[in-house]
């Protein structure tokens, strides 16, 4: 009886020094930035077409400052649903892309390259969420995004709060892994043994509250969190996208 007794004192105790060991625990500083959700989701790549269709497809035959002739494409989406939010994300993708193609067919008949290379999309089904995810390749092989996120089952169009809270994300949190993971990916790119006198002036546009919150947010096909960010060069005033992982 008496070690029957100890034996309920000892477990509960094990049980806190398991909890105080795994709260102590502290990952290494090189790892990636990770948040878990507290929702899974899978993705499920064989509804997307059902979702989503070629909206509109060009090939250009152009000649390159090499006088070789290439064919570039162009193709864009069209969300398959008839809810004013799906329409409006029709409409914007329309509207954003209709120059693009326009200056390409001038292009094409100037015998001259366009401004893309390539324009292409990739949609991913995880749930009720549809992201689609549009590409533009320039001649000098930078890439910009665009994103869209709909809820099928709600016919809605999601903003990146929006989407954390279906995922069941702390949106402030959620941020604040983004900046440092944002601020990572900066200084591992521009190292300097002397700093340029704007470094820190692009790094704080890069990393600040309000560009980090405008960021763009989506799921890939593994139902990953990504953010498509905007980095500021370390000197002059150009600037690029690139991709965040908050898996």
């Amino acid at each position: 009886m008496k070690n029957f007794k100890l034996l309920l004192i000892i477990l509960p105790l094990c049980f806190i020094m398991s909890a105080c060991n795994d709260k102590g625990h502290s990952s290494s500083a090189i790892e990636p930035v990770t948040t878990v959700p507290v929702m899974t989701i899978s993705s499920d790549s064989s509804a997307v077409s059902d979702c989503v269709s070629i909206a509109r497809e060009e090939t250009f035959t152009c000649t390159d400052k090499n006088k070789n002739t290439v064919k570039t494409t162009y193709r864009i989406p069209s969300l398959k649903f008839d809810t004013p939010d799906a329409l409006a994300i029709n409409s914007d993708i329309q509207k954003q892309f209709s120059k693009p193609f326009s200056e390409a067919k001038e292009a094409e008949s100037n015998n001259k390259s366009p401004v893309y290379d390539s324009i292409d999309y990739d949609a991913y089904i995880n749930d009720d969420i549809l992201s689609v995810i549009i590409t533009a390749e320039d001649s000098g092989h930078s890439l910009s995004y665009t994103v869209f996120n709909y809820n099928k089952t709600m016919g809605k169009r999601l903003d990146n709060e929006k989407l954390l809270d279906y995922l069941q994300r702390d949106c402030d949190d959620t941020f604040s892994d983004l900046k440092q993971a944002l601020e990572d990916d900066y200084t591992s790119k521009f190292k300097y043994e002397n700093f340029p006198d704007d470094y820190y002036y692009q790094m704080e546009l890069t990393v600040g509250d309000e560009a980090v919150r405008q960021s763009q947010l989506f799921l890939n096909k593994q139902a990953e969190l990504y953010a498509v960010c905007t980095e500021r060069a370390s000197v002059g005033s150009g600037e690029f996208q690139v991709l965040i992982s908050l898996a």
